[in-house]
């Protein structure tokens, strides 16, 4: 008896397994998930979307909370190293900071200041006299 009532049970859930997907897939065509042939899935392009500029936002959101850490730091666009050098730093009442910076074999003062920022070149820089041990 219980060996019958199993086998019921079973050929009734495969026979309805036929008539549940196609009612879920008429779910998903509701929404515009299930392709059709009269109109695109404007769901699945919308779902698509969002996920798209999510993962955007989440990247800048990254960038901005860690900053960029991989292996291109420092590097310009044409794959060199910056020739830039830090060659001193000072801090002014009022909030000014100093840099002294050489850059492209100019020296350069950048002055920060909360108003703004403005450079001017020192100079050429001359290169190191070469010692010659007698």
């Amino acid at each position: 008896m219980r060996a019958s009532r199993l086998q019921s049970l079973v050929f009734a859930l495969w026979a309805a397994a036929p008539l549940a997907q196609a009612a879920d897939a008429e779910k998903l065509r509701g929404f515009g998930l299930a392709e059709t042939a009269a109109a695109p899935a404007y769901g699945r392009i919308l779902i698509a979307f969002l996920l798209v500029a999510a993962l955007a936002w989440a990247s800048v959101w990254l960038m901005r909370r860690y900053g960029f850490r991989g292996p291109l730091r420092g590097l310009a666009a044409s794959g060199t190293a910056t020739q830039v050098r830090p060659l001193a730093r000072s801090t002014l009442p009022g909030g000014i900071a100093c840099h002294v910076v050489e850059a492209q074999g100019k020296t350069v003062l950048i002055t920060v200041t909360r108003h703004g920022v403005t450079s001017l070149v020192l100079g050429d820089v001359t290169p190191p006299a070469e010692v010659r041990a007698p």
